[in-house]
This record gives structure tokens, C-alpha cells and sequence, in this order.
């Protein structure tokens, strides 16, 4: 079940953009697009970090248009798709086999529902995390230990976080400008997640299984990443509880 949130009064219909996250995703997209409800939204479009490979055949072959990232880095790429929506809320999708194109509708029917900002989360009953049939899951309790501090530090009102990091995420433009988000690298997820608490914006939660990734390695080591949230956190810690700018 979906964690209750607070939702948005909306008027009329609300539309929804899918926006892919992507840079060297050719065999992941040859995967899992013809997985992907491209239907389901209003509009879709790409944010191609430079790939040397065939992603970018691969999207416009399906007729996702693609923009060349103009910044180096996730989050600044993520803060460019912003940039490209033209509807009242829009989802990211990464297509490295980690996240499940079966919960694009669902997520998309929440935000049409009103709720401003959606997780799918790898922390609550009915989930699964990748390393869950692992001994040790580092990567997981790292996750849990970054969402326990935000938890502690910035919520309230009953508004709480399970997972900090999880890239599939919808939100309204409404409450993505209010949060004037500003990390450039993959730190913005956790950005995303500290400012929700922090403005009191929803956030709404659902199971979601996480899968292997399909292809190739991650970007992103787990060491240096931890460090990079942890400076993150610290950053938001020297701003204030409430403030966001």
C-alpha cells in the first residue's frame, strides 16, 4: 500500500512526462524499452550524457527525442530534464535494468491522484532491495543510515523517507521549483528527499523490486558516493532545518 500523503489540488487533468536519464545505455535500452507504457504519458523525452555507444539510435528508433546534456554530472542532468517538462509533473527513468518499467503506471496514476512526489522505495514491506539475498547489504544499510538522519534532522508532521537514493521518482513541477535544487552531481536524489522534508512536501511511497542491473558496471562506487551524501547532508545541515536557498 502507498504510504497516506497529503495530495495537491489540481486543476483539470493532470499531465505527465516520462523523462530517461541515460549515458551509455544502449543494451539496456534494447532491453527495456519495449517494456516501457510509452503511452502512458502525456510527453517522453531523454537526457543523453554524451554516449559513445548506440543509445541515442536506440531512443530516437522508438521515437524518444533526445537532448545532448549540456552540464557535466546526474544531478545536472536531472536539473536539465526539469528544464525540458512542459507538463504539470514528470517521472525519471533510468534504464540500467535496476528499475521496473511495470511500475511507470502506477507511479503515473499517483501523481495524477495529486500526490506531489512519489518514491519508489526498496525499504518497505513488499519490497526488494538488490542486495537483499545477500549476507552483508552495504549498500542498503547505507541507505537506511542516510534516511534515519534526514528522518531525524528535517521531518515532520509524520512526512518520513525510507529510501534516500532510489532513482525512480515522480514529482509536480510545483513542488520541484519550490525545493530550488542545486547539486550537480548524484547527490541530487538525496537533495530531492532532504528538501521534501524540510518544505513538508509530501512524500509518497510504494514497493517497488529492485533487478540486477543488466549491463556493465555502475558509475558510481560505493565509497566515494557515501562520502559525497554524507557532505551533502552536512551542507543542508549548515543551511537550516527549514531553508532551502
Amino acid at each position: 500500500m502507498e504510504k497516506p500523503a497529503q495530495t495537491l489540488s489540481l486543476p483539470g487533468r493532470c499531465t505527465v512526462t516520462l523523462a530517461f536519464i541515460v549515458r551509455n545505455e544502449e543494451k539496456g535500452l534494447q532491453a527495456l524499452l519495449p517494456q516501457v507504457p510509452l503511452e502512458v504519458f502525456d510527453d517522453c523525452f531523454a537526457i543523453d550524457g554524451h554516449s559513445t555507444d548506440g543509445t541515442v539510435t536506440v531512443l530516437e528508433a522508438h521515437g524518444v527525442p533526445v537532448h545532448r546534456q549540456r552540464v557535466r554530472g546526474l544531478g545536472a542532468a536531472m536539473l536539465q530534464a526539469r528544464q525540458q517538462v512542459a507538463t504539470d509533473a514528470f517521472i525519471y527513468f533510468h534504464p540500467d535494468g535496476n528499475e521496473d518499467p511495470a511500475d511507470l503506471p502506477r507511479m503515473a496514476g499517483l501523481l495524477r491522484q495529486g500526490h506531489a512526489f512519489v518514491v519508489a522505495s526498496r525499504m518497505i514491506p513488499g519490497a526488494r532491495n538488490e542486495e537483499d539475498g545477500q549476507l552483508f547489504k552495504w549498500r542498503k544499510y547505507a541507505n537506511q543510515g542516510l534516511a534515519l538522519l534526514a528522518n531525524l534532522l528535517f521531518a515532520r508532521d509524520g512526512n518520513r523517507t525510507t529510501d534516500v537514493t532510489n532513482g525512480l521518482r515522480g514529482i509536480h513541477c510545483t513542488a520541484f521549483d519550490a525545493m530550488q535544487l542545486s547539486a550537480h552531481d548524484l547527490t541530487l536524489d538525496y537533495q530531492m528527499i532532504i528538501r521534501a522534508l524540510k518544505l513538508n512536501i509530501p512524500i509518497t511511497e510504494f514497493p517497488t523490486h529492485e533487478g540486477k542491473r543488466l549491463f556493465g558496471t555502475t558509475n558510481f562506487p560505493s565509497i566515494s558516493t557515501g562520502v559525497s551524501e554524507l557532505r551533502l547532508l552536512w551542507r543542508e545541515m549548515l543551511l537550516g532545518r527549514r531553508k532551502v536557498a
